[in-house]
């Protein structure tokens, strides 16, 4: 799949919409040197992201987005987007479930 920048998108945008990474997108594009530099008109190859499943997981404490997305090889957008309850991704409370993608690392 190829996106092509416009206007006001960053990397982790990018990715996000596509359910990646940017480090994954800039694995396929040598085109990128620095996330934090993308252009407007590159057409950026976008990595295929198999579906995964969706799990219920109860915040612990001490966990923050952050945490958890790494544990869960996703990022802070995807689970934001799967739990429209997360107003504000720097505030979630002990015990509070949550959904995440099941790409736990092993």
């Amino acid at each position: 799949m190829v996106h092509k920048v416009v206007k006001g998108e960053t990397m982790l945008k990018i990715a996000a919409k596509y359910k990646t990474t940017p480090q994954e997108i800039m694995k396929l594009n040598p085109i990128v040197k620095d996330a934090g530099h993308i252009e407007i008109g590159w057409e950026l190859k976008i990595p295929a992201v198999k579906p995964a499943k969706i799990i219920d997981y109860t915040v612990l404490a001490g966990d923050n987005l952050t945490r958890i997305s790494k544990m869960y090889n996703t990022t802070i957008e995807e689970i934001v987007s799967l739990n429209p309850s997360i107003t504000n991704p720097n505030l979630i409370r002990t015990g509070t479930v949550i959904k995440v993608p099941d790409r736990k690392k092993k």
